[in-house]
Parts: C-alpha cells; structure tokens; sequence
C-alpha cells in the first residue's frame, strides 16, 4: 500500500508563544481588576458599616445626655471635660466624662456606663440663659449660674489600621428648664 502524501503540511494544534503570552496578560487584567473592585467594595461597605455605628451611638448618646441635662435642678460641678447634675425629678447624681483619651462615660449614682469609644475630642461649656444684644450667651462663671450647656465631640475609628471615618463633628446646646 502507497501511503498519499500531501504537499502542505499538517497543521499542528494548539498556541504559539505570542498567542499564550497575549492570553496570560489579558487574564491578569481582569484578574486584577477584578480583585481591586473587590478590596475597595469590602473597604467601602467596612467604612459604611463604621459610619453607621458612629452615627447611631452618638445619636443615642446624645439623646440621653439632653433628656439628663435638660430636668437638671442644678449643675454642681463643671470643667471642659467634664459635668455634674442633679436630676430635679429623681434626685440622681448624674455625671458626664471624658477620660481624655477614648472613652466618654456616663455616671448615674456611681454605677458608669460607657457611652461613647474612640473619642478623639469632647468639650463641655456652661452659659448664662440671657444672651447679649448680639445674640452671644454669656459664659457662666460658676457650676451654679449654668443655664445652658454646650457639648462637642469627635470619634473616629480605624479601619486596616488607618484611622477613617472621623465623624463630622457632634455639637449641641442643651437648655437647663429648671
């Protein structure tokens, strides 16, 4: 038996080095694209989360705060960092502190409650009721005179060891009624 052969050659299947390099870098592409989008969803919906958690505890803790401050018979003690009440309608001694550094704690007849975590800043002010005739009220010189309080704070938390999501700062003036 002859055996045909043909002129042309066979054609042998499969890539050739170009074709394999080509395909190899556009995988990796997409590949890392496809991991980038991830890690930034990921970090995004931490950052959402953070936010969140922030939000709702200052909130909260704003909230307790004024309806403690508000049915105060009298502010006995006040620094920057700190305030002292008693409560006209219980009697409770309530205090309000910030340790400087983190934590920013309720204390309600000596059992404390942490309110806030991760306090970059907190500030306490008492004013007079009566404003000037430009609208400023006018600082109290003693825990006794404090009409008015103002608070401020700042928390923030880390996340992947950066510090992100510093909450826009909390202010309010919370108005003693008695």
């Amino acid at each position: 038996m002859l055996k045909h052969f043909s002129s042309t050659p066979q054609r042998r299947r499969g890539f050739t080095l170009m074709e394999t390099m080509v395909a190899t870098i556009g995988v990796s592409a997409i590949v890392g694209s496809i991991l980038v989008t991830g890690t930034t969803v990921v970090n995004t919906m931490a950052a959402i989360v953070n936010y969140n958690d922030l939000d709702s505890r200052s909130r909260n803790t704003l909230d307790t705060m004024s309806g403690d401050l508000r049915n105060t018979a009298v502010v006995t003690s006040m620094t920057d960092r700190q305030v002292t009440v008693s409560n006209a309608i219980t009697g409770d001694t309530i205090s309000y502190r910030w340790d400087g550094t983190n934590y920013f704690t309720r204390t309600l007849n000596g059992s404390q409650k942490i309110m806030l975590n991760g306090c970059d800043s907190l500030t306490f002010s008492g004013f007079q009721r009566n404003p000037t005739n430009n609208f400023q009220f006018v600082p109290a010189h003693a825990p006794s005179e404090t009409k008015l309080i103002s608070v401020s704070w700042r928390c923030s938390r880390q996340i992947l060891g950066a510090k992100l999501n510093t909450e826009s700062v909390q202010t309010a003036q919370i108005c003693i009624r008695n």
